[in-house]
């Protein structure tokens, strides 16, 4: 992308639609973005339809939005009180990457709400889109801009993780060596569609960008202790 363009438009001198053109585009082609951009990297992720943010001189592809569907059962009930036997009447956004060259301008909300009028008109079946913000890295201030709903933070969740460095999906850890470590909370967030729609969650003020990040281990140290058998990891 020419860089006079991009100082231009975080200048505000360019409109994102004079400049960009957004599509739909394959999972494949979303993934390679992810894999450049996005902290996640390689992890995989659900994939229903995804939106891309092109140059409009370049066919340049800069940035991704990916929608999903909603992830277990557990999280269908907890939201809206469904089985999964309505799934396919939500999505997540399950990741949304733009080129950091874009960082301080307008592309990523221009980007997201564009794909979610495309989302309105050509999938009606769907009655509210959700997203989580990881606390440890932002409060999900493009979600706040793009008109989503704040229904505060994920339950607090640990998981067992062993001398190694291994996470116990499942089994007794009574005489195993290792310590219980809190899951990161995420803010939930939540574009509603369908007016109808009743959400299970409260709904709460949007977090601001000054709150603290909500650090869940080690106070940053790296280090933890194993109280039953006196030993640091």
């Amino acid at each position: 992308m020419d860089i006079n363009l991009i100082e231009q438009f975080k200048n505000r001198e360019i409109k994102a639609k004079n400049i960009f053109y957004i599509k739909t585009i394959e999972k494949r082609v979303a993934k390679e973005i992810v894999k450049e951009f996005h902290y996640l990297g390689t992890k995989d992720f659900m994939h229903t339809v995804s939106y891309g943010l092109f140059d409009k001189d370049t066919d340049e592809l800069l940035g991704c939005a990916v929608f999903g569907t909603v992830g277990g059962i557990s999280t269908l009930k907890g939201w809206f009180g469904e089985t999964n036997e309505n799934s396919d009447n939500y999505l997540e956004l399950t990741r949304l990457v733009m080129n950091p060259l874009l960082n301080g301008t307008n592309a990523t909300s221009f980007l997201l709400g564009n794909a979610i009028k495309n989302i309105k008109k050509t999938m009606k079946n769907i009655r509210a889109i959700i997203s989580l913000a990881e606390s440890t890295r932002h409060v999900g201030s493009i979600y706040q801009v793009c008109n989503f709903r704040y229904f505060g933070m994920s339950d607090k969740k640990t998981d067992f993780y062993g001398a190694d460095g291994s996470k116990n999906k499942r089994g007794s850890t009574r005489d195993v060596q290792g310590v219980w470590i809190e899951r990161p909370r995420k803010h939930r967030y939540c574009y509603i569609l369908d007016n109808t729609l009743e959400v299970k969650y409260k709904e709460e003020p949007y977090p601001k960008k000054d709150d603290k990040l909500y650090i869940t281990c080690c106070h940053g140290t790296k280090i933890v202790h194993d109280n039953r058998f006196d030993k640091y990891y």
